[in-house]
């Protein structure tokens, strides 16, 4: 499973199989500010993903929370600025997002986050984003 489900899992006091990537996370059964304050908590200090109030305020989903993480993951792997990436961003577009590290988002994403991109699927992992899908 999903190792970023089951952390937002953890927060929100669910079984992480009653969540999916477009749960409105704000929308799960005993949502407080409690809650809110953990998912940001969780994302700095599990995910290294250090987001701000006013950011956290536009996300929606869960998929819009490993949005988050998986950014900060790549511009870490990829040595760029978080704020040159977004879910957008596409294979290439940058110069540090050539084919040797396509190749490394992929093996280092299924480790950090235990996901898994069948061999197949990878050449169709163009931009961020399409790491979220599953």
């Amino acid at each position: 499973m999903n190792r970023f489900i089951e952390s937002v899992a953890g927060v929100l006091e669910t079984a992480p199989e009653a969540l999916t990537l477009d749960t409105p996370f704000r929308e799960t059964e005993g949502w407080c500010s409690l809650k809110a304050f953990g998912l940001l908590v969780m994302l700095e200090n599990d995910w290294r993903a250090p987001t701000g109030i006013g950011r956290f305020m536009e996300l929606e989903t869960v998929r819009d929370l490993w949005r988050e993480a998986f950014i900060s993951f790549a511009a870490d792997l990829l040595k760029v600025p978080r704020e040159r990436l977004s879910g957008g961003t596409a294979h290439g577009s940058i110069p540090e997002w050539d084919s040797v590290n396509h190749l490394r988002l992929v093996m280092e994403a299924e480790q950090r986050f235990g996901v898994h991109y069948p061999l197949e699927r990878i050449p169709e992992l163009k931009t961020i984003d399409d790491f979220l899908l599953m």
